[in-house]
Formats: structure tokens, sequence, C-alpha cells
């Protein structure tokens, strides 16, 4: 069955360096992760199907239809948004006006936001939902720099969602975080998506939390996709053991 975002054979050459090797990937409704060392070409990924980086090879379709390469700001029409490794978030600006920020669609300035329109109250009422739902209401006039970074994350996150897209793309969201801040990310992140509907594919070194999200995972190795399937069954594929994880490692619990 295919899924809502579908990768066909993708393949990426920045000068003589193949960066990914015709990669296929499927992702539907839910969460998906993708995991594998550094370098394997998962960010790559990502900039592909947002259209920063176009393919050498190979197809990106959302709900079957063909999406642009290297033209970001169509690709954010049908549909897609992201994070990144380190949240870009404007530091001076508040945490409510930077969710705003992914509203970028009907109240898309800070004037339409603040007026009486009803694309204005529907993204008024966005933010405080979002906002709400990852426990940062109370912090919400508050220039974004002033917070630490799990919450930079989360902020981070709810503005990727703001927009309600059919595909959210997470680049190492528990990177650097306190578990208790992965659960104000998670927890939240996991009801809104199952609401929504959301596709969400993860990139995530932790392979405890891409077990608990994730019902299907690949891995990535040197730009190839080496194993697809349940957790446990891609922790204990034996050429990702051997690729990725090392000797001696125990099959994810699931």
């Amino acid at each position: 069955m295919s899924g809502v975002l579908e990768l066909s054979g993708i393949a990426v050459r920045f000068g003589g360096n193949e960066v990914l090797k015709g990669v296929d990937l499927s992702v539907g409704p839910g969460f998906t992760g993708l995991i594998g060392p550094n370098g394997a070409g998962k960010t790559t990924v990502f900039n592909v199907v947002t259209g920063y980086v176009r393919p050498t090879g190979g197809t990106v379709t959302i709900g079957g239809e063909r999406i642009p390469a290297g033209r970001p700001a169509a690709v954010a029409r049908k549909g897609v948004r992201r994070t990144f490794q380190t949240p870009r978030l404007v530091a001076e600006l508040s945490v409510e006006a930077n969710v705003l920020v992914g509203l970028d669609a009907g109240a898309s300035t800070l004037a339409d936001y603040l007026g009486l329109s009803r694309a204005a109250r529907e993204a008024r009422a966005r933010v405080r939902e979002l906002l709400e739902a990852f426990g940062l209401a109370e912090r919400a006039a508050e220039p974004v720099g002033n917070l630490p970074l799990g919450s930079q994350k989360i902020v981070e996150v709810a503005r990727a969602l703001a927009p309600r897209p059919r595909v959210v793309l997470l680049d190492e969201p528990a990177a650097g975080l306190s578990a208790a801040d992965v659960t104000r990310m998670v927890e939240p992140l996991s009801r809104i998506g199952e609401r929504e509907e959301l596709s969400i594919l993860i990139i995530e070194h932790d392979l405890e939390l891409v077990a608990r999200l994730c019902p299907r995972i690949a891995a990535l190795h040197f730009g190839r996709i080496l194993a697809e399937g349940t957790p446990a069954e891609v922790v204990a594929h034996p050429d990702v053991v051997e690729a990725y994880l090392g000797a001696g490692v125990a099959a994810v619990d699931t």
C-alpha cells in the first residue's frame, strides 16, 4: 500500500560524492522513523523532500501528486513542514510570534494576526491551541531566545504544526533534550498527529524513542536503505547490525 509521502529512486550527487543512491521510502499516516549513522544521508532526504536540494534522479510524490524539485515555497504549499537539528527561530520575537510564522497562508503577518478578520481569529485560536497543548501558553509573550533549548525545540515543532500540514519532517527533535522535555514534546505531538491524521517522518538517534513512536522505521547507510520494517525487525537485521549498530546489540523492545 502506498503512503502519503513517496520517495522513488532518489539520487543526490554533490560533485563526485554520491550522497543518496536510489532511495525508496514510503511514509503513511502516523510516525515513520529514519535511522542511520551521521553522514548516512538522512538530512539530505529531508532537504530533497522540502525542495532545498534538487535530486539528480528519482521522484517525490504527496498523495500521488509529484512535488516540484528544488522549489521550497511550492513544496510548502503542498502541505509539507519541517524542523531542523538546531532550532531556526527569531530570538527577538515572542514565542507566540514564532509559532505564527508557520501560518503563512491566510493570516500570514502580525498585522493580520492582530486584526478582526475571520482569518485573524482562526490564526489566534490555532496559535493558542498549540501553545496550550505544549505547555507554553504562559510564556507566549516572552522572546523565544529567553527559553532553554528544550522549549525552543518544542516551539519549532508547534510552528511546523501551525498550518495543519499533511506531512511533517522532524530532524532529531529529541537531541540534547532531557527526558522531561522529550515527554513535553512527544505526548502533545502524538495526540495532535493522530487527531489531524498527519504523516510524520522523524530522524532520531534515540532508538528507544523511535521504537515507542514509530510502527515502521527504515535504516539508511551510505545513501542506501538497508532495511525497513518494525523497529525490532530493523534493529535485528544483520546488515543494520553490521553497518550501524555494531555486534551484540539487543533487539529493541516494542
